[in-house]
């Protein structure tokens, strides 16, 4: 009689081997991609100190993180023209990977006002009450309560009558400070003081200065 052979044993093992092997490959691909997927919703946090408040929040929401302002020192707040407001720090330091729709909270302090020529320098003119170029007091305080509706679309109002804290014929043009109240696009509304300066004439009345704090 011959001897017989067998093979089962070494094929088998050589299955579960080859099965371990697709296992292991596979829970590989798996926790690699879940990784990349993790990784994908990190961003790098931009800089943004030094900025412009309404620019920074432009450029963190594109980027998918919610953004927070808080006025420093309190006293100058609430926030209400972005732009007149510069950010002085970032929640999240420049540089550090963060996850997509973190809040962000930009400490800004306001922006000092454009200093105004001093009336004693200013030309004299034949009419004190009207510049050079003819333009009164009446029609620069309109020409900036037009201004202010302009920047403050959800709600604005000038007190150009009853409110007038300063009226300067400062020669080429006219410096005026008077209250108003502002709201902002999230319905909040505060008493604040708008700083505007007007050149041109009545006919043609052009805001170059404003300012609201």
């Amino acid at each position: 009689m011959g001897t017989l052979t067998y093979t089962q044993q070494p094929n088998r093992a050589r299955d579960i081997l080859r099965a371990l092997m697709a296992l292991l490959v596979g829970c590989v691909l798996v926790f690699g991609t879940a990784t990349a997927a993790h990784a994908a919703d990190k961003v790098k946090m931009p800089k943004v100190v030094g900025t412009s408040a309404d620019d920074a929040r432009d450029k963190l929401e594109n980027l998918g993180f919610k953004v927070k302002l808080k006025a420093k020192p309190k006293a100058d707040g609430p926030v209400f023209l972005e732009s007149n407001w510069k950010v002085s720090k970032q929640s999240v330091k420049a540089g550090k990977k963060v996850k997509e729709g973190k809040k962000i909270t930009l400490t800004v302090k306001k922006k000092k006002a454009a200093t105004t020529s001093p009336a004693a320098t200013a030309s004299p003119t034949a009419d004190p009450a009207v510049t050079t170029a003819g333009l009164d007091s009446a029609h620069a305080l309109t020409a900036c309560d037009r201004y202010g509706e302009q920047q403050f679309p959800y709600g604005w109002k000038g007190h150009v009558f009853l409110g007038v804290l300063a009226s300067e014929n400062q020669g080429d043009h006219y410096f005026v400070k008077f209250e108003a109240d502002v709201t902002n696009a999230y319905d909040a509304t505060a008493s604040g003081t708008a700083e505007c300066t007007v050149s041109g004439s009545n006919d043609a009345p052009v805001v170059t200065e404003f300012n609201v704090y």
